[in-house]
Parts: C-alpha cells; sequence; structure tokens
C-alpha cells in the first residue's frame, strides 16, 4: 500500500471567508484532518474556523497538542510525538490534512513536522494561504511595502527584536504577547510608538484595531500584531 499524503493547509488569520478554494477543497477531499490544540481562551481555533466553512461530519479528527514553550528541547520532543502520531495514518495510506492559521510557513510548527515526515519518506504537500500580516494592513488600510523599501517579519518575544528595530523598511512585529508591555516600552524608547499600529485577534468576533499603539491600555493577546510604518 503506497502512504498517504501530508497536506499542510493554510486557513488565514481568522475571518472564515479567508481561506482559499484551495484549502476548502483540500480539507473536504481527505479522510483525516489534523488539528491543533493549545491552551488559553481559543484551544480549537483553527478547527473552529475550518467548522464554518467546511462540513466535517464526516471526518476523522485528530487533535494535536501543540506546545508554545520557547525551550527548544520542550518544543523538539513535543515534534516527535505530533510526527509519531501523524504517521500512523500515513502509513495506512490515508492522506491527512493538518491545518494551521495564517500561512502555514511563516513561524509555523508545522515546518519542523513536515521536516520529520520528509525524512521518513512520507510525501507532504503545502496549502498557501493569506498571512496573518496581511490581513492586518488590510484591516489599517496601511501598505506594507514601497518598490524601494524591505519588509521585516520579526518575532517580537525574542530577544533579536532591538536589534531588528534598527532594519530599514517597515517592521512586522508578531505575537509580541505578554511581552507586549515590554515591546512597548522598547518602541517608544527608539522613537518609533508613534509609528506603530496593532490588532489584536484579527478577523476573530473579539478583533481589537488600534491605529495608535501608544493609546492601547488592553490586555495582550496571543494573535497580536504590530505594524511600524516605515
Amino acid at each position: 500500500m503506497a502512504y498517504g499524503t501530508l497536506y499542510g493547509v493554510s486557513i488565514g488569520p481568522g475571518d472564515p471567508q479567508l481561506l482559499t478554494l484551495k484549502a476548502v477543497e483540500t480539507i473536504r477531499r481527505c479522510p483525516i484532518l489534523a488539528a491543533p490544540k493549545t491552551h488559553g481562551p481559543h484551544p480549537n481555533l483553527a478547527l473552529d474556523i475550518v467548522r464554518q466553512v467546511v462540513d466535517l461530519s464526516d471526518k476523522e479528527l485528530l487533535p494535536l497538542p501543540f506546545t508554545m514553550s520557547r525551550d527548544p528541547a520542550q518544543r523538539a520532543e513535543r515534534h516527535q510525538k505530533l510526527i509519531k502520531v501523524l504517521t500512523v495514518p500515513l502509513t495506512q495510506g490515508q492522506d491527512v490534512a493538518l491545518i494551521n492559521l495564517g500561512d502555514i510557513s511563516i513561524f509555523s510548527t508545522f515546518g519542523y513536522i513536515m521536516k520529520g515526515i520528509l525524512a521518513k519518506g512520507y510525501p507532504v504537500e503545502i496549502v498557501p494561504g493569506v498571512p496573518s500580516f496581511c490581513a492586518v494592513a488590510a484591516v489599517l488600510k496601511q501598505s506594507l511595502t514601497t518598490i524601494d523599501q524591505p519588509l521585516q517579519i520579526i518575532p517580537a518575544g525574542y530577544d533579536c527584536l532591538e536589534e531588528a528595530l534598527e532594519l530599514p523598511g517597515t517592521k512586522v512585529l508578531m505575537k509580541p504577547g505578554s511581552s507586549l508591555p515590554q515591546v512597548k516600552e522598547l518602541l517608544t524608547g527608539k522613537g518609533l510608538i508613534q509609528r506603530a499600529s496593532m490588532v489584536k485577534n484579527c478577523g476573530l468576533p473579539d478583533q481589537e484595531i488600534c491605529p495608535h499603539l501608544e493609546d492601547d491600555g488592553g490586555n495582550p493577546s496571543y494573535f497580536t500584531t504590530i505594524l511600524i510604518d516605515k
């Protein structure tokens, strides 16, 4: 029996209308739907988004407990466990669609899983989608780049932030989360706070738009993106 294929399916940042036709068709075709399960207020967010577009009544649902740990050893251990879970149906010849928020190639756990699956000889296909920062730019009515300016995509909660803020062009700060107060303090110190905008939970029912980051006084959210205009 031939191996099944693992499909990494991007589903966009939150608005179910931002699923692509190819994403919907791939999910419908695969008998098994793997979905991340996390802690926090939206533990099954990806699955909840897809349910609004695709009838999942005939699917075998495979929850995957993702970790948000910053410890590389803990992440690597969890990735190996997820790979082991996914190889069971793939070995049986069943195709699996693994859904992921935003675009699956950007700061995604799938990238680590894909390497392990490919190393074991299983086929993998990727379905691209709408990145969260593109949806945020649309909500804020901002352009991300110009013909002569680059775009910098930066993980806001890591040590590289201060150095990365010196780079030219528009900066996208991804998922500052609980580090948001420290990020705002850093931007203030560098004179960038006046050029910064933010969207929390883009495309979700509790979406919050903050055109001026210095005016934000709300609670941090894991699904937060900051744009710093060039």
